[in-house]
């Protein structure tokens, strides 16, 4: 579990910064550039949002996506807070899993295919780490009574 973990923590940090820094990027550039997540979101109220909302605020809006997709990239990094990270990120997929990519598709099963199923696979990649920082916290729980029970006054 250990070297799945590093290599986890390893690949979305890099996606996570390197999205953030995107996102400042494309926020000046390409602005008009991010309407066509109107387009694939699967509940017509979020289009309508999008469309009222999100695009004329698209400036500011890509500075704080970015702002948060590098602290999570950066938070996943440190041990302390790779569970709040994980959270962070999978808040953030599950988002882009109803809100889609923005290819145009003629099908359910082509949208799966272009615009959803693989934030869904980066979620199933980031579960395990939700777990693996609270095992590693009991195991040292437990070591530290099993000293204390032994007479090791070390902490």
């Amino acid at each position: 579990m250990r070297w799945y973990a590093g290599v986890v923590r390893a690949l979305f940090a890099l996606i996570f910064m390197t999205g953030g820094i995107v996102h400042f990027i494309l926020g000046r550039l390409q602005p008009k550039g991010y309407a066509v997540f109107a387009d694939t979101a699967l509940l017509p109220w979020l289009s309508q949002l999008w469309a009222s909302f999100v695009m004329p605020n698209i400036g500011l809006l890509t500075v704080v996506l970015g702002i948060y997709q590098i602290t999570c990239g950066i938070g996943i990094i440190w041990k302390r807070t790779v569970v709040v990270a994980t959270w962070g990120m999978i808040v953030f997929l599950v988002f882009i899993t109803i809100v889609g990519y923005g290819f145009p598709s003629a099908s359910l099963g082509e949208d799966l295919l272009k615009n959803r199923w693989i934030t869904a696979l980066m979620v199933a990649l980031l579960v395990p780490l939700l777990t693996a920082k609270r095992r590693t916290f009991e195991s040292g729980m437990r070591s530290q009574r099993k000293h204390r029970e032994l007479g090791d006054t070390r902490d």
